[in-house]
C-alpha cells in the first residue's frame, strides 16, 4: 500500500516537472522578439565592421606594395614600376574616368625606363584584386616608378578606396612625388573624396 501510493505521487511530481519544463506560446514569443531586436541592432553594424576592416586591408596592402616598389628599386639599382593591372601580365591604360586598381596591380623591374611593361621586363609580384571595393586613380596619373635612389618623379597621384555598398567612408593613399605614400580622408588638395555611385 505505501509502495503504490509512494508511485503515485512520484508520478504526480514527474508530470508536473515536465510542465515546469514546457515553453508556453507567450514565452516564446518574448524570445523571439529580443532575438529579432538584438540581430537587427548587431548585423548593419557587423556589415559595417567588416567593411571597414576589408578597406583597411586594401588600404595597407598598396602601402606595402609602395615601399616594396621603392625596396625593390634600390636593391637592385634598377626602376621599379606598380601599375594597375588585371591579369599580372600588363598594365592597365588610364580612362577618361581614371584608372581601375581593384582589380590587381602589378610590381615589375622596368629594365629599358619606357614606363611599360614589356616582355623582357622582370615580374616582381602581382597583388590580388579586391572585392567589395572601388578603387581608382586620377587618369593623368596611372602608374607609380621609383628611380634607383628611391625617389619618384612625378605628380602627386591620389588613389580612392570606396565601399561598393557605401557602407564605410571613403580613404584615400596619396603618393607625393617624391614617392612617400601617406593615407587620407580627403583628396591630395583637401578636397572631399569622390566615389561612383553604390552598387
Amino acid at each position: 500500500m505505501k509502495d503504490s501510493r509512494q508511485r503515485s505521487v512520484f508520478r504526480i511530481k514527474s508530470r508536473l516537472s515536465r510542465r515546469e519544463r514546457a515553453f508556453s506560446l507567450y514565452d516564446a514569443l518574448v524570445t523571439l522578439t529580443v532575438v529579432s531586436t538584438v540581430t537587427a541592432t548587431a548585423v548593419p553594424s557587423l556589415q559595417h565592421l567588416t567593411s571597414s576592416q576589408r578597406m583597411s586591408g586594401a588600404v595597407n596592402s598598396l602601402i606595402a606594395a609602395l615601399h616594396l616598389t621603392r625596396s625593390e628599386a634600390i636593391k637592385r639599382s634598377e626602376r621599379a614600376t606598380l601599375c594597375p593591372s588585371t591579369n599580372g601580365r600588363e598594365c592597365r591604360d588610364g580612362g577618361s574616368s581614371g584608372t581601375v586598381w581593384d582589380e590587381g596591380y602589378l610590381l615589375y623591374i622596368d629594365h629599358n625606363g619606357n614606363h611599360a611593361f614589356d616582355a623582357d621586363d622582370m615580374t616582381v609580384r602581382y597583388f590580388n584584386a579586391f572585392e567589395g571595393l572601388h578603387i581608382r586613380s586620377s587618369a593623368h596619373r596611372d602608374h607609380v616608378t621609383y628611380q634607383s635612389n628611391g625617389m619618384a618623379s612625378g605628380s602627386n597621384l591620389t588613389i580612392t578606396f570606396c565601399d561598393k555598398l557605401g557602407r564605410s567612408a571613403p580613404r584615400a593613399v596619396i603618393v607625393s612625388n617624391s614617392g612617400r605614400p601617406r593615407t587620407s580622408t580627403l583628396d591630395a588638395n583637401g578636397g572631399a573624396l569622390t566615389c561612383p555611385t553604390a552598387s
